[in-house]
């Protein structure tokens, strides 16, 4: 019993320490990404990118949102299974930034896209569909949204979804497999379209304006992977 509770408080001292680096660390890196990483393909970087002095981020209050973020994922999860803990935290670390780029500068950095697609390595032991699950997934996930971006293309007549989009949905579909990249399409395809139509009853936005997607794809994602995950892992090994 004594055992059972000296590793529950390791665990717990961890995630705070953890969560700590990496609250106040979102805040401290997306200050200092390079100005090309925030920019379109050959494009150069403005005054504000390149300004070493600029906050793009406030410190107060972000870092202390996200510190306690994290380290209530990091205990939830890290009492649960701690590997699988850290492909969480990582992953959604760097979805964090992307969701912070996509707000406020409309992209989303391949760099990040990058970074992520190697945290896909700690997902491989807990794949409901064995380890080519991610590969299905990364082509379901580049795929659908491919689709989407062509066809609101083809209906509006103008780009309705970005190529950092579809290149995040493949990275998260290799990250969380079959069944977690169609939980987190659907999820995200909900979010989005109540809290458009939401902006839109409070005259907030107009119907033709185009919303980032990055931080409803990162919302459903943490949905997906802190509570809807072990649901989907214990559906398949009961069938």
């Amino acid at each position: 019993m004594l055992e059972k509770y000296g590793v529950t408080l390791i665990i717990c001292i961890c995630a705070i320490g953890i969560g700590v680096i990496l609250g106040n660390g979102a805040v401290y890196f997306f200050n200092r990404i390079p100005g090309k990483w925030l920019c379109d393909y050959g494009q150069t970087p403005d005054e504000e990118l390149v300004n070493p002095t600029h906050q793009r981020i406030k410190s107060t209050p972000w870092k202390y949102l996200f510190t306690g973020l994290f380290i209530i994922l990091g205990i939830k999860l890290g009492l649960e299974d701690f590997m699988y803990a850290v492909a969480v935290m990582a992953s959604f670390w760097l979805m964090l930034e992307m969701s912070i780029a996509d707000i406020k500068y409309r992209i989303v950095p391949d760099q990040l896209i990058m970074l992520l697609i190697v945290t896909a390595l700690g997902y491989i032991p807990y794949h409901n569909r064995g380890p080519i699950d991610g590969l299905w997934g990364a082509l379901i996930g580049f795929g659908v949204m491919l689709f989407i971006g062509i066809l609101g293309k083809l209906i509006y007549k103008k780009d309705t979804l970005g190529g950092g989009d579809i290149k995040l949905f493949a990275a998260i579909g290799l990250c969380t497999g079959v069944d977690g990249i169609i939980i987190i399409f659907v999820l995200t395809t909900l979010l989005s379209a109540g809290h458009f139509c939401w902006l839109l009853l409070r005259k907030r936005i107009k119907s033709g304006d185009k919303q980032p997607m990055v931080p409803y794809i990162t919302i459903s994602s943490l949905i997906y992977l802190v509570i809807l995950h072990e649901i989907s892992y214990n559906i398949m090994v009961n069938l």
